[in-house]
């Protein structure tokens, strides 16, 4: 008997077929594709819900048709990332597109919040400061440039909820996800109605929040033709992407940080009850529901692998002809060359603020920055120099977790995509000079969702048990001495002051120019 975990990316979708033990039985994948449209001076960034759809079921079909019955399958749970969701209408039509993470527009949002807002009380009801990928950003948005479209919405739904409504016709969402609209109330764990005031948006748009792990219903007979999965296959409710990793590599445990290495970094600290303090706010800290039931997630955000995948797109054509060429993996061969490179990348440093800054330090004017440029820098510096900087980010992120939860951890462990490069994670423990150990997870992010589909199911006694029954071996990773001490020195004296040094000069560049 198996449990099917659909993981929506930012790059690619994935369904996942798991055994009660955590091991792969089979996986289908699909690309996520963005779509971009200009209006005016301004380019909007898409999903399309029916593009999205329809990958998602080529996905579960491809991992479905490689088990002998799909009525093997005890449960499906949805997870993926934050913010972006879909306006439908009573008929359960989408009436415009998911507005996606990549697109600027809610920045006049932003703007008319700092202006006319408490940001403190805010914070102390929802856990994290207002920017700009915010749902209730898009729904004010909506409202103010798409009256139309804004009277006519029976339900705004994330981009997982979505696809459960597409599979059971349920309309739910869970606390990890509720908690990324800006509009959940972390104590009650239900939505704020002093908050929906603020932003003066009709509370009713939002689906009812649930713990992950609550039944939604069964795969209806419309799903079931272009997912393969059998009639009555039952939902489960899943949850925020990062926090369904961070279940699977650690489970509930407070002694040590855990990190997440995909399109998005993140640092998370597992605890019994929010910290809703002004330090927080200050520091750009989130603090939120967590997957798991009756926990909380202390977390700081960045953007990294979306942005080495955007470097590799624009600066590696090169490269990526080489492993098309000798079959090989295109990260494997972006790697080899940063080690061609020495530490410090021949004297480039990065400021991988290429969607702004979220934490330590929220600017969404703040842009990216290569520094250090001479007529002696080679291809192999700029590439070892995205991945410092990407890392040097993210040290910044364990840092602000680290003393804002007050914690003691002596190690760090991480889960996500990006572990697999080896180069990339043993750089990671140069720079920040503590041990880094990595489950061998090959996918963290859906075999925590299908933990909690089993949850759900009854497979699993509760979220300590799935966890304890879940098969993981450790690789451990030890910080080069010498490297540290190098690097120790760069990310003080120089890193930390790029973004400062900067400031201005993006600021002009943000408000003026683009």
């Amino acid at each position: 008997m198996y449990l099917l975990a659909i993981d929506i990316g930012s790059t690619s979708i994935k369904s996942v077929i798991f055994d009660y033990k955590g091991r792969i039985v089979s996986l289908g994948r699909r690309k996520t594709e963005v779509f971009y449209e200009k209006e005016g001076s301004q380019e909007f960034a898409f999903w399309m819900p029916e593009n999205i759809w329809g990958n998602v079921c080529g996905a579960v079909k491809d991992s479905v048709n490689l088990i002998k019955d799909p009525g093997l399958i005890r449960s499906v749970s949805v997870t993926g990332f934050a913010c972006d969701g879909v306006p439908i209408d009573k008929n359960g039509n989408w009436i415009y597109p998911f507005i996606s993470w990549h697109d600027t527009r809610c920045v006049e949002q932003i703007e008319w919040a700092e202006r006319n807002l408490d940001y403190e009380e805010i914070y102390k009801i929802n856990g994290q400061k207002p920017w700009l990928h915010n749902t209730i950003m898009r729904n004010v948005w909506v409202k103010n440039h798409l009256p139309e479209i804004y009277k006519k919405t029976y339900k705004w739904l994330l981009i997982e909820d979505y696809i459960n409504f597409r599979l059971c016709g349920s309309i739910a969402t869970d606390y990890s996800l509720a908690s990324t609209t800006l509009v959940f109330d972390q104590k009650s764990l239900n939505w704020s109605d002093r908050l929906f005031k603020m932003f003066d948006i009709d509370m009713d748009i939002y689906p009812e929040p649930k713990p992950s792990g609550t039944f939604l219903g069964e795969v209806s007979g419309e799903a079931s033709v272009p997912t393969g999965l059998k009639k009555g296959t039952p939902v489960i409710l899943g949850g925020l992407d990062g926090l369904c990793g961070v279940y699977a590599t650690a489970g509930d445990q407070e002694e040590d940080l855990v990190g997440v290495m995909g399109t998005y970094e993140h640092y998370h600290k597992c605890l019994d009850k929010p910290i809703l303090e002004k330090n927080g706010l200050l520091s750009s800290i989130i603090c939120q529901a967590h997957v798991i039931k009756g926990k909380y997630g202390i977390y700081g955000v960045a953007v990294s692998a979306g942005i080495f995948e955007w470097f590799k797109d624009v600066f590696c054509s090169e490269e990526e002809r080489y492993a098309e060429e000798n079959k090989k993996n295109i990260w494997d061969v972006l790697m080899d060359k940063a080690a061609e490179s020495s530490a410090g990348s021949g004297g480039i440093f990065m400021l991988p603020d290429l969607y702004g800054s979220a934490c330590p330090v929220q600017d969404n004017y703040s842009r990216g920055v290569f520094t250090g440029i001479s007529s002696t820098s080679k291809k192999e510096d700029f590439i070892r120099a995205v991945i410092e900087g990407l890392s040097y980010k993210g040290f910044e992120l364990y840092e602000a977790i680290r003393e804002y939860t007050s914690s003691e951890s002596r190690k760090i462990m991480i889960t996500g995509g990006a572990t697999r490069n080896s180069f990339w994670i043993q750089l990671k423990s140069d720079i920040s000079g503590i041990e880094i150990e990595v489950p061998d997870i090959e996918e963290a992010t859906p075999l925590g969702a299908a933990m909690i589909g089993g949850v759900g199911t009854g497979i699993f006694e509760d979220f300590s048990d799935a966890f304890k029954k879940i098969e993981r071996k450790i690789k451990k990773y030890s910080p080069d001495k010498n490297n540290h001490k190098l690097y120790k020195k760069y990310y003080n004296d120089i890193y930390k002051k790029i973004y400062p040094s900067c400031r201005d000069i993006n600021n002009l560049i943000s408000t003026r120019i683009l």
